[in-house]
């Protein structure tokens, strides 16, 4: 995991200094060394230390260190290919295993990229991505978003330059307008244009043909076992608050580490606080809470608004806790945690989706927009707080099994994520953790509580408050 930037000045002016600050805007995301390519020159190191050459095409990287050593961009062998990475690969080790033609100067998962790009092996990577290529001989960048958009990435296009970044606020002294590059798509820059096309698809996978409800069982339970496997790292945490979503990656979580902890945000004896409490006892796994006073959670929203880079409440409402749990992640120190993040779109866990005429249209539409509507939100906080966050129901396999699963598996005589909660009794779920329906996280927690009186008192929607912390950050940059 880490922060990534890059800037293409088409008139060939010097982009170092803007390539700087773009990099400064995003060290929360890799506090441990930064490196640089512009034009033809490299340097490494502590950021506030590397001085940076000057150049018309250059990319940058700050890192967070996870698996392996050394600092990117990374090149090939001939060093006129160069990689920034942000993301992990899974298959890293097998990967090494087909590319083996090519020599790996890291042990970082980061580098099989440059080479499965080399060989047109992309199709291979398993695992979650925004990097971006620099062709040094043939002065352009490349740049990648895998299909699902776990990782974000903006990039905004003026007369003059092209930029890029792993967050909006590293592109607002470059550019007035940004834009999302949407999951699936790749952008090419070059001297003569830049040009925008899809590569890949959360359906291309292809579906199973799962029709009779053990099946649909069992193919979901080795799919979500596997995802959970390869996402473990040396000491993790777990999102939680007691819901089948959580409890059900906390239960696969301890078929393989036993150094794991749950983590819980919330006001004191609020709803998520009480359950997590309770579910993490039956479990037999450690509780870590992060509790919130109403004067924090009044504080927090304003933050998470800058955070979150948008002037939205219901995003901010939700960002409070997702801040504050990886916040006391960081102080456990542990710089990966697993979330639940994607079982509501895959399996119908939302309350809408028992009034639409069309349940697997809804499914998929909403699968399509997680990237903006949850996943930058929750990457956003995570990272302010330089931790990782990973969501092994939105691996391409458990995805996969998802989309294959009947809708009537889903939503059964009302039951919202059906098929979910079999899989939660066939692991040794307890019955009250599989039937338990709880809140939205910004209810669970208490945080929606909090600020709707306080709004009250300001007199001012929340909408309203959102926008003026919005607008005064922008004001004081």
């Amino acid at each position: 995991m880490c922060g990534i930037a890059g800037i293409f000045n088409f008139m060939g002016n010097d982009v170092s200094r803007q390539l700087k600050h773009m990099l400064q805007c995003l060290l929360h995301r890799g506090p441990d060394g930064s490196g640089v390519i512009i034009d033809d020159k490299v340097a490494y190191g502590q950021l506030d230390k590397i001085i940076f050459p000057s150049g018309s095409i250059g990319i940058g990287h700050n890192r967070l260190r996870i698996i392996g050593e050394g600092l990117q961009p990374i090149p090939n062998e001939n060093e006129d290919l160069w990689l920034v990475h942000n993301g992990e690969i899974y298959n890293y080790l097998e990967l090494r295993a087909i590319l083996n033609k090519h020599v790996f100067r890291t042990n970082m998962n980061s580098e099989t990229i440059l080479h499965a790009f080399e060989e047109k092996k992309l199709d291979l990577l398993d695992g979650n991505y925004a990097f971006a290529i620099y062709d040094r001989s043939n002065e352009r960048i490349e740049i990648y978003r895998d299909a699902v958009g776990i990782r974000p990435l903006f990039y905004c296009l003026k007369n003059d330059l092209f930029a890029f970044a792993s967050e909006r606020k590293a592109l607002k002294q470059v550019c007035d307008i940004t834009k999302r590059l949407n999951p699936g798509y790749r952008i090419i820059v070059e001297h003569d244009g830049v040009s925008e096309e899809k590569f890949d698809d959360i359906e291309s996978t292809g579906i199973l043909p799962i029709r009779k409800l053990e099946e649909a069982e069992n193919n979901l339970q080795r799919a979500l076992e596997r995802a959970v496997e390869k996402r473990i790292y040396e000491s993790i945490g777990i999102l939680f608050s007691g819901g089948i979503d959580s409890s059900i990656i906390a239960k696969i979580g301890s078929y393989y580490t036993r150094d794991m902890i749950l983590l819980v945000a919330g006001l004191v004896n609020s709803p998520d606080i009480k359950r997590a409490r309770e579910v993490a006892e039956k479990l037999g796994i450690e509780l870590q809470e992060a509790i919130i006073t109403e004067e924090e959670a009044i504080e927090l929203f304003y933050k998470v608004v800058k955070i979150v880079d948008e002037p939205n409440p219901l995003k901010a409402l939700i960002g409070i806790p997702v801040y504050v749990a990886t916040k006391k992640a960081k102080e456990l120190g542990l710089r990966v945690i697993l979330s639940g993040q994607g079982a509501d779109e895959l399996f119908g866990g939302y309350a809408k989706y028992l009034r639409v005429s069309n349940l697997e249209e809804a499914l998929i539409n909403d699968l399509r927009n997680i990237h903006q509507t949850n996943l930058e939100r929750d990457d956003h906080c995570a990272m302010m707080n330089s931790v990782e966050i990973r969501v092994p129901y939105l691996d391409r396999e458990v995805i996969r099994v998802a989309l294959s699963i009947p809708t009537e598996y889903k939503i059964k005589n009302g039951v919202r994520k059906w098929i979910l909660r079999r899989v939660g009794r066939l692991i040794g779920l307890p019955k009250d953790i599989i039937s338990y329906e709880k809140k939205a996280i910004q209810y669970g927690s208490g945080v929606v509580r909090v600020l709707k009186r306080y709004s009250k008192r300001k007199k001012k929607s929340l909408k309203e408050l959102a926008h003026e912390a919005f607008l005064l950050e922008n004001n004081s940059e």
